[in-house]
C-alpha cells in the first residue's frame, strides 16, 4: 500500500540557541544562549523548574550533577548548527537530524513519511520567574518562528509561544502573533499555580475562540514532581515509565477542568488538543464523567440550604469533549479500539519528532501496524483529516 499523508500534531521545535544575543544580558542569562568565555563557547540551558521541583529531581534523580552540568554548559561549536540542534533537542533519537531552518524539517520529515507538522516550542512546558524575560523572549522566539516557516504556513503549524505570567500580556503577544500567521497557542498541560478553570484564564480563552486559534497543551513534568509521586516516578530502576504514565493520565484532570467547569460551554468555538499524552483513557473518562453528571451525586450536593444544583454545564462532559477536545497519541490500539465510544474528532496522531520515545523515522510503520483492520477513511480521519481541520492545513 502506498504511504499515508500523515501529519503529526506533536514535532519539537527550538530556535537556534545565537537568538537570544538579541536579549538584554540580564535577560540573556534566563535562556538557551550561548556563553563565550576564554578556552571556547558553551550552550547554557538554565533550569527554568520552579526551586520545589529542583529540590525533588536533585533528591531522586541525582540532580546534583543535572543542575551542575546545566549551569555550567556544554562546549560547542558555535557554527555546527547540527550539532546545536541535537543537543537542544535533548533526548534526540540517533536516527533524527534536526535543524534550525522550515527546509530542516521539510526533509526531516519527509523521511518519516510526513507531510505536515504541529510545531511544540519550548514554551509549553512553563515559563520564567521573571514575567519581563517572558515577554521579551516568547515575542522574539515567535518572530524567528514566523519568519522561518512563513512559506510554509499551508504544510506546519508552528506553536505561539505565551508569557503565562502574566495572562494580559498574553493575549497581547496572541493576538500579534497570530497575525503573523502562528498557531495554535502554546500551553503547558498544568500550571500548578493557577489552574485552567480559575476565572484569570477567561481573557485568553476569549481572545483564542474569537481568533480562531486552537489551544495545544503538552504534557509536563509538574504532575510527576510533586514529592509523593517524585519517589516512584524518578526512583533508581524505574526510570522515567512511571513519570510517563503520570503525566499521560494527568491529561484527564485537564481535560475535566474544560470540560466539567464551563468553559468549553462559554467558548462553544474554542478547540483543546491535548499533546502527547495518549488517548486510551479517553473513553473511560468520558463514561466516568457522565456518570457522575447523570448520576444522584451529579444532581445535587448538600448545603447549609438543603440541596443543591451541582450541575455546572448544561449538557454532559461528553458533549464538550466530543465536540472541542482531541488527544493525541503515537501508538495506543485501545484508543483506537475504543473510538466507536469516544468517536473520531477526538482522536490524533503525532509522531513526537525528533525525541528518542517517539517513532521517528517509522512512523508509517508504526500507524499500519496499530490501525491494522480500521477502514481507511478512518485511518485517514485520524493521522490526517482531523489536524488539518483543526490547524488549517493544507496538505
Amino acid at each position: 500500500m502506498s504511504a499515508r499523508p500523515l501529519i503529526t500534531t506533536d514535532c519539537h521545535l527550538a530556535p537556534p540557541p545565537r537568538l537570544a544575543d538579541e536579549l538584554p544580558e540580564r535577560f540573556r542569562s534566563q535562556v538557551t544562549h550561548l556563553e563565550r568565555r576564554n578556552d571556547g563557547t558553551y550552550l547554557v540551558r538554565p533550569d527554568m523548574m520552579p526551586e520545589a521541583m529542583r529540590e525533588i529531581m536533585e533528591e531522586h534523580m541525582g540532580g546534583d550533577a543535572v543542575s551542575a552540568a546545566l549551569a555550567q554548559g556544554v562546549k560547542v561549536d558555535p557554527d555546527d548548527d547540527a550539532m546545536l540542534a541535537r543537543v537542544i533537542a535533548a533526548d534526540c533519537c540517533a536516527q533524527a537530524n534536526p535543524g534550525f531552518s522550515a527546509q530542516s524539517y521539510v526533509d526531516e520529515l519527509r523521511r518519516d513519511g510526513v507531510v505536515g507538522a504541529v510545531l511544540i516550542g519550548a514554551a509549553a512546558f512553563g515559563s520564567h520567574a521573571d514575567t519581563e524575560v517572558d515577554v521579551a523572549w516568547t515575542r522574539l522566539v515567535n518572530d524567528w518562528t514566523a519568519d522561518t516557516f512563513k512559506d510554509h504556513l499551508d504544510q506546519f503549524a508552528p506553536g505561539i509561544n505565551l508569557p503565562l505570567g502574566d495572562i494580559q500580556a498574553s493575549v497581547t503577544e496572541l493576538e500579534r502573533a497570530a497575525a503573523l500567521g502562528l498557531r495554535p497557542a502554546l500551553l503547558p498541560d498544568v500550571v500548578p499555580s493557577l489552574p485552567y478553570t480559575d476565572p484569570a484564564w477567561e481573557p485568553l480563552w476569549e481572545a483564542a475562540e474569537s481568533l480562531g486559534v486552537p489551544l495545544a497543551t503538552h504534557v509536563g513534568t509538574p504532575r510527576a514532581m510533586y514529592p509523593w509521586s517524585a519517589k516512584t516516578a524518578y526512583s533508581p530502576g524505574q526510570g522515567a515509565t512511571t513519570a510517563f504514565v503520570l503525566v499521560s493520565l494527568g491529561m484527564a484532570e485537564t481535560v475535566a477542568w474544560f470540560a466539567c467547569s464551563g468553559i468549553l460551554e462559554r467558548h462553544p468555538k474554542l478547540k483543546v488538543v491535548m499533546t502527547e499524552c495518549s488517548a486510551g483513557w479517553l473513553g473511560w473518562l468520558i463514561n466516568f464523567l457522565d456518570h457522575h453528571y447523570f448520576g444522584r451525586f451529579g444532581n445535587e450536593f448538600l448545603t447549609d440550604q438543603g440541596f443543591q444544583p451541582m450541575k455546572a454545564t448544561e449538557a454532559p462532559p461528553s458533549f464538550y469533549i466530543k465536540r472541542q477536545i482531541s488527544c493525541t497519541f503515537m501508538d495506543d490500539p485501545i484508543a483506537i479500539r475504543n473510538r466507536d465510544f469516544t468517536g473520531l474528532d477526538c482522536l490524533m496522531w503525532g509522531n513526537d519528532y525528533p525525541h528518542q520515545e517517539g517513532v521517528f523515522p517509522d512512523s508509517q510503520q508504526w500507524v499500519e501496524k496499530q490501525f491494522a483492520g480500521v477502514p481507511e477513511s478512518e485511518i485517514m480521519h485520524i493521522v490526517h483529516d482531523n489536524a488539518a481541520r483543526v490547524f488549517g492545513l493544507a496538505v
